[in-house]
């Protein structure tokens, strides 16, 4: 079976927010199977920048990313998270 890999935007509630302290919370709540691969920055607007998650996770997970999106959106900082990319690992 083949993972896939999403690309997730966090945006944080304010400029405030420790992106790397984000980071590290979703790398604690993923599931089994779920792994965070890499992350970036992107500037936003004013001196907010947004949190670019790269995680590696099965294909056929029953409702797709939404889980994951209702994961992130539920940590302390984070204004709201949306999927920008899926893509299938072919190995």
């Amino acid at each position: 079976m083949a993972d896939v890999l999403v690309i997730l935007k966090v945006y944080p509630e304010s400029d405030e927010v420790n992106l790397d302290a984000i980071s590290e919370e979703i790398n604690k709540r993923l599931p089994e199977g779920y792994k965070l691969v890499r992350k970036d920055t992107e500037p936003i607007a004013y001196g907010l920048k947004a949190l670019i998650a790269y995680i590696q996770m099965p294909e056929n997970t029953e409702g797709g990313t939404e889980a994951l999106e209702e994961l992130v959106n539920g940590i302390q900082g984070v204004s709201h998270a949306e999927v920008v990319g899926v893509t299938r690992l072919g190995f």
